[in-house]
């Protein structure tokens, strides 16, 4: 079978098994063009297709790691990458919309607390920093995460060195990402899942 053919049947799948979450994603795409211009209703179509396939494949993921047997999954690292992948996507047509709102003074709370939720993921991403921390310039002593020679913490240096810890949910086999939330001052969990639902509640 051809890569292709195994990519459609993946968002097939996904269609099927999700049909609830595959009908909202319509009515976001629509109400979300209204708000912060019809171009980024294409981008949501997109942001939707990859958000039905990660969910397919998070299930799937869910069922190896889990079972009973408990199987090591090479799949992680590639629903990573198409996880991030898809937050990147999700985050320009919610800022725009968030421009939108504030020039038309017209603010919407839930759009702006889930535009800073996607964006303390977001620029760890993008730009390997911790969000806010060039205006903000903390002093963070930061620890390496594995079974490394060298455990010992390091200043936190807004040079691009930044990774953003990441782990995998165990009730939705979806990614996890653990950035600093620099109000806060501590690490938080955002689930990639739990981001979509979010994205998909946005106008009830």
């Amino acid at each position: 079978m051809k890569a292709t053919a195994l990519l459609q049947a993946i968002y097939t799948m996904g269609l099927v098994n999700y049909p609830n979450e595959a009908r909202k994603w319509v009515n976001v795409m629509n109400t979300l063009g209204v708000v912060a211009g019809r171009a980024h209703s294409l981008s949501v179509s997109e942001v939707s297709k990859l958000d039905l396939m990660l969910r397919q494949l998070e299930q799937e993921h869910l069922e190896e790691i889990i079972g009973p047997e408990k199987q090591f999954s090479f799949a992680t690292d590639l629903i990573c990458t198409l996880s991030d992948s898809w937050l990147l996507a999700s985050y320009e047509p919610i800022r725009a919309a968030c421009e939108q709102t504030r020039t038309r003074k017209e603010p919407y709370e839930r759009l702006d607390s889930f535009h800073r939720r996607l964006a303390l993921v977001r620029i760890p991403i993008a730009k390997a920093e911790i969000k806010d921390a060039q205006r903000l310039k903390p002093t963070l002593m930061l620890y390496p995460i594995g079974d490394g020679d060298d455990n010992s913490g390091k200043l936190y240096a807004h040079d691009g060195s930044y990774i953003v810890p990441k782990g995998v949910c165990a009730e939705t086999g979806a990614t996890v990402w653990y950035p600093i939330d620099l109000k806060t001052q501590k690490t938080v969990a955002i689930c990639r899942r739990d981001l979509s639902d979010e994205f998909l509640g946005l106008f009830d």
